[in-house]
C-alpha cells in the first residue's frame, strides 16, 4: 500500500512536523511506502490545510481514501490568517473519507464547523523506545515549545520564572525570538533540538512547565509523560487530557512541586 502524507517532516519542528515525521517512520517499519505524489497513493493523510482541493479530487478519483487530520483551534473572531487557514480546512473536509481529532477537545471545538459524517478521536503519539525515564529524576523546571505565539502563554512562563530565581529552568525552542528577556541567572535556553537529542534534555528536568493556552494535543507533554516528567499546565485546551494523573494545573504548582516524586512514579 501506497501512504502519502502532506506534510513533509523535518527533523526539528512543532505537532504537525512531529507527527508527519513518527507516522511516516512507523509505516515504513511496518512495510508501506511512503510516496510524494498523492495521485500515486492509495490512503493519504491530509493534516489540517496542506493539500489543494483539485489534488484531492483526483487522488479520490484514482481511489484514493482521504483521511483528514485535525490538530486545530477554532475561534469566533481570528485575524486574517487564521480565518483563510480554516476556511480551507473546512472545504477540504467535505472531500475527506473520514477525519480524525487529536483530542476531544479538539472534537468539541471543531466539530460544529464541519460536522463530517465519519470520524473518530486518536491522540498524537511518540515512541517510547526513544523517550523513557532517567535513572534519577533531573534538577531543572523544562519548557518545550516551537511556537512563540501568543496562544504558548510564555508570559505565563515568564512571570513563573521570575517569581522562582532559587528554582533552575532549561528552556527548549525558540525563546531567544519572543518578546520576553528570558537571559536570567537561573535559566539555560537551548535552540531547537533535533528530534533524538531531545531526551537528554527531558532527563535533566524535575518538572515540565507547559502553560501553553488551548493547545490541541502537544507533544511535548506526551514526551515528558514518556521521560518520566510530572507536567504542570494549563487546564484550557486538550493538555489536561493527555496529563491525567501525571501533574497538576497551573494554580497548584506548590503542590506538585512538594510531590514530585509521587508524580513521577
Amino acid at each position: 500500500m501506497n501512504l502519502y502524507v502532506s506534510k513533509r517532516p523535518r527533523s526539528i519542528g512543532g505537532g504537525s512536523n512531529t507527527f508527519s515525521l513518527l507516522f511516516s517512520h512507523y509505516a515504513k517499519r511496518a512495510g508501506y511506502k511512503i510516496v510524494r505524489d498523492m495521485h500515486k497513493a492509495h490512503r493519504a493523510i491530509i493534516i489540517a490545510h496542506l493539500a489543494e482541493e483539485k489534488d484531492i479530487i483526483e487522488a479520490k478519483g484514482n481511489g484514493c481514501t482521504i483521511v483528514h487530520r485535525l490538530d486545530e483551534y477554532f475561534e469566533p473572531d481570528e485575524d486574517a490568517i487564521r480565518r483563510v487557514k480554516h476556511e480551507k480546512i473546512i472545504r477540504l473536509n467535505k472531500l475527506a473519507d473520514i477525519t480524525v481529532f487529536q483530542s476531544n477537545f479538539v472534537f468539541a471545538n471543531v466539530y460544529p464547523y464541519i460536522k463530517p459524517q465519519r470520524y473518530c478521536v486518536i491522540y498524537n503519539g511518540s515512541d517510547p523506545g526513544i523517550f523513557s525515564p532517567a535513572k534519577e529524576a533531573g534538577t531543572f523546571i523544562g519548557h518545550v515549545s516551537w511556537g512563540i505565539d501568543t496562544k504558548k502563554r510564555l508570559d505565563l512562563l515568564y512571570e513563573f520564572m521570575r517569581e522562582n530565581p532559587d528554582q533552575k529552568f532549561l528552556l527548549i525552542g525558540r525563546h531567544r525570538k519572543s518578546q520576553f528577556d528570558f537571559n536570567l541567572p537561573n535559566v539555560v535556553i537551548k535552540r531547537p533540538v533535533k528530534r533524538k537529542k531531545l531526551p537528554q534534555y527531558y532527563r535533566m528536568m524535575k518538572m515540565l512547565y507547559f502553560p501553553s493556552e488551548n493547545d490541541p494535543c502537544p507533544n511535548a507533554v506526551i514526551e515528558a509523560i514518556l521521560s518520566g516528567v510530572p507536567v504542570c499546565y494549563n487546564p484550557a485546551g486538550g493538555t489536561i487530557e493527555l496529563v491525567k494523573n501525571c501533574g497538576e494545573p497551573l494554580e497548584n504548582v506548590e503542590v506538585l512541586l512538594e510531590n514530585l516524586a509521587d508524580y513521577r512514579s
